[in-house]
């Protein structure tokens, strides 16, 4: 009788590790992602304020914010290459779960896929 006591709490302390050890790498992975998210935004700060005044410009001053975009262009890729070095590219599910973060931590670059592929993305 005692032997099934014994073989209860075993498998139930098994269980309790095993969705732990699944909560942890969830959390860890949301973790990684919001990480991801947070550095994106701050890589790609400049570019959007920039994008934001070539918006407002007067038509004959947007040859200088072009300018100033492929300048800054190039700095946000060697940023995102320090992300893509500490977190590897980034499959297509992985850039969803980051533009879920985007959504909150940055609206503007939330939602635009095809960038976030180009500078994160396999």
């Amino acid at each position: 009788m005692r032997a099934i006591y014994w073989a209860f709490y075993f498998f139930a302390g098994i269980a309790v590790l095993v969705l732990s050890g699944c909560n942890g790498a969830t959390n860890t992975a949301q973790n990684r992602f919001e990480t991801i998210a947070s550095a994106y935004c701050e890589c790609t700060a400049q570019l959007v304020v920039i994008n934001k005044e070539a918006d407002a410009a007067d038509r004959d001053d947007l040859g200088a914010y072009f300018q100033k975009m492929q300048t800054e262009y190039y700095k946000v890729k060697e940023c995102t290459a320090t992300i893509i070095g500490q977190f590897g590219h980034l499959n297509p599910a992985e850039l969803d779960s980051v533009n879920m973060f985007l959504k909150t931590k940055c609206p503007d670059l939330a939602d635009k896929r095809e960038q976030l592929q180009e500078l994160l993305g396999e």
